[in-house]
């Protein structure tokens, strides 16, 4: 027998009967779940099909189709998506898999399972399926990774870096050796950071691919060109941070306000000596295009971070109502502006506007953009933050079928993933079901009926 929702059924009703189908689907795994009458938007952000069917068979997309050809499999479990809009599982590529908890003593950082495990449930209720953690402590995090693809921790799937690597003392043997340490872990990926030299990333990124795993850029000292030149797969934030980035007549001042405006601060004096249409960052933006080097630009760990104190949108967000351990430790350790000055934020209100534009300028110049958070940063809420990591896309300008694609086709291609980031025969039926249209605004990626994991319905809009 054929069971129908009807289109005027309510949301909340609608998001129960839907996870029944599913339920009753997965006790017979050859009974086809059918998504019947809604715009699909397939991940590439391209036209969307207007009134389609997709259709769901052992955790898979089997197939893709107008609703009007044909009839649903026989047996299969139709429900009517009439007037919502389903999208691929989102992707957050910047999302470390454990929090660090706050240890005002100094040390090694203590890592909390427990409060980990939370957050990563609380990402698959705003409906992101898939995560990349760009840095993760080996063992430790290489197993979380593994309880969540084994389905024994509730949250997204995962691709995990083994621990960064950032001394500035390491030999090239010791850098190898770090490497070949971690391989029996299997590591997605290796990080290299900040401290390191271009000669010390050209360790690194050798011997990771000479066992076929690309490498993560967080890089500082050595600037995007020469990590890009040096093989790096893979950026991280939204610009390097490096004096060689900048005109060389703005480093002798940019170089002496570190020295008396340390930590955080000296990041306005860099953005107001960066010139984005510089004939440097013309060429690097070429040759990141070229060669495909993924960006994942985290506009919201800068946004996040450095917000006045009296900013809601962040430091009062009702999404980390569930986490008060998380606003006590950045309370207590990791408030990155608590020496600022009223000028301090106002000087970095009004440099802004220049790293949204460079992230337009990117993105129109064809660079692999990609969305993330850097998760288990202050003030991002698990979950919620993708949501507001989007919205700061498009006050840069972004349209909404190109940040859909960066959560999309565009992660699922930076991962060297076949199986997700799009609607498509073959794919995994990780899905979300909207009630608003997010090309109207990209806000309603918040509006989820429900969220669908290898076929399974796994939340019920839950962010609202």
């Amino acid at each position: 027998m054929i069971h129908r929702l009807l289109s005027y059924v309510s949301l909340p009703l609608l998001a129960l009967a839907l996870a029944s189908c599913a339920d009753r689907a997965a006790d017979r795994r050859d009974r086809a779940i059918v998504i019947e009458h809604v715009t699909v938007l397939d991940g590439r952000g391209g036209a969307a099909l207007e009134d389609g069917r997709v259709v769901v068979r052992d955790g898979r997309i089997v197939d893709v189709r107008a609703s009007a050809s044909g009839h649903p499999p026989h047996g299969a479990m139709v429900v009517d998506g009439k007037g919502k809009f389903l999208l691929p599982g989102f992707i957050d590529m910047h999302a470390h898999l454990l929090f660090p908890r706050c240890n005002p003593e100094g040390g090694p950082p203590r890592f909390d399972r427990a409060l980990s495990e939370r957050a990563l449930s609380a990402q698959l209720d705003f409906g992101i399926t898939t995560v990349r953690s760009p840095a993760t402590p080996t063992i430790e995090g290489l197993r979380l990774r593994d309880a969540l693809n084994a389905g024994r921790v509730r949250g997204p799937r995962a691709m995990a870096s083994a621990e960064l690597i950032n001394d500035p003392n390491l030999s090239d043997e010791q850098l190898r050796q770090i490497v070949r340490d971690a391989l029996p872990y299997k590591p997605d990926f290796f990080k290299v950071y900040s401290r390191l030299r271009p000669e010390q990333v050209a360790s690194v990124v050798d011997e990771a691919h000479r066992h076929h795993i690309p490498v993560i850029g967080h890089l500082q000292r050595t600037t995007w060109a020469q990590g890009v030149s040096l093989g790096v797969d893979h950026l991280a934030h939204s610009v390097d941070w490096s004096a060689e980035s900048l005109p060389l007549g703005r480093r002798p001042a940019y170089l002496a306000a570190t020295r008396t405006r340390p930590g955080f601060r000296s990041r306005i004096d860099w953005l107001e000596a960066f010139d984005p249409d510089g004939a440097d960052q013309k060429a690097l933006i070429s040759e990141l295009a070229r060669r495909r080097n993924s960006v994942d630009v985290t506009l919201i760990a800068y946004d996040a971070k450095f917000s006045p104190p009296d900013e809601g949108r962040y430091r009062r967000n009702s999404s980390l109502r569930d986490f008060p351990e998380l606003r006590e430790d950045w309370n207590r350790c990791d408030d990155a502006t608590s020496n600022w000055t009223a000028e301090d934020f106002r000087r970095w209100k009004a440099a802004r506007p220049k790293l949204l534009a460079w992230i337009k300028r990117m993105s129109d110049g064809g660079v692999a953009l990609v969305a993330g958070t850097d998760l288990t940063n202050e003030w991002i809420a698990p979950g919620e933050g993708l949501h507001q990591e989007f919205e700061l896309l498009a006050e840069a300008g972004l349209a909404p079928d190109r940040i859909l694609r960066m959560t999309g086709a565009d992660a699922a291609l930076a991962l060297g993933r076949a199986d997700i980031g799009m609607i498509e025969a073959g794919r995994r039926a990780d899905l979300v079901l909207l009630s608003g249209d997010p090309r109207r605004t990209i806000s309603n990626t918040r509006s989820i009926v429900w969220v669908m994991q290898g076929g399974r319905i796994v939340a019920k809009g839950a962010s609202r």
